[in-house]
C-alpha cells in the first residue's frame, strides 16, 4: 500500500480532510488554523491552567516533540482525537512559539 492510500485512510477514519498536492506532501497547516486548535480543544483547561493541566506559559517551555507525544500517544489523545498530524505539529510549533 502506497504512503498516499495510508494517509488519505487515516483521513477517511478521523473524519477529517487531508489535501494531497501534485507533490504527494500534505499541505502544510495555516498557524492560524493552528490557533483556533488550541481555542476550541486546548484552551479551556490550559488557559488558564486546571487541576493537572500545564498553563500555556508552561506548554511554550516545552519542546513540540513533547507536546505532539502527549496528543498522539499520551494524555491529551483523546482531545486531539480526528486531529492530523500535520494539525498536531501546527499546534506544538504555534504553542511553542508564543
Amino acid at each position: 500500500m502506497s504512503m498516499k492510500a495510508v494517509w488519505l485512510g487515516v483521513a477517511a477514519l478521523s473524519g477529517a480532510a487531508l489535501a494531497v498536492p501534485a507533490s504527494g506532501q500534505p499541505t502544510p497547516v495555516p498557524q492560524a488554523r493552528a490557533e483556533a486548535i488550541f481555542a476550541e480543544r486546548c484552551k479551556e483547561c490550559h488557559d488558564p491552567a486546571m487541576e493537572r493541566a500545564p498553563s500555556r506559559q508552561e506548554l511554550a517551555a516545552r519542546k513540540p516533540e513533547e507536546i505532539v507525544a502527549a496528543m498522539t500517544t499520551g494524555p491529551m489523545t483523546p482531545i486531539a482525537e480526528g486531529l492530523t498530524p500535520e494539525e498536531k505539529q501546527a499546534l506544538a510549533v504555534w504553542l511553542t512559539s508564543h
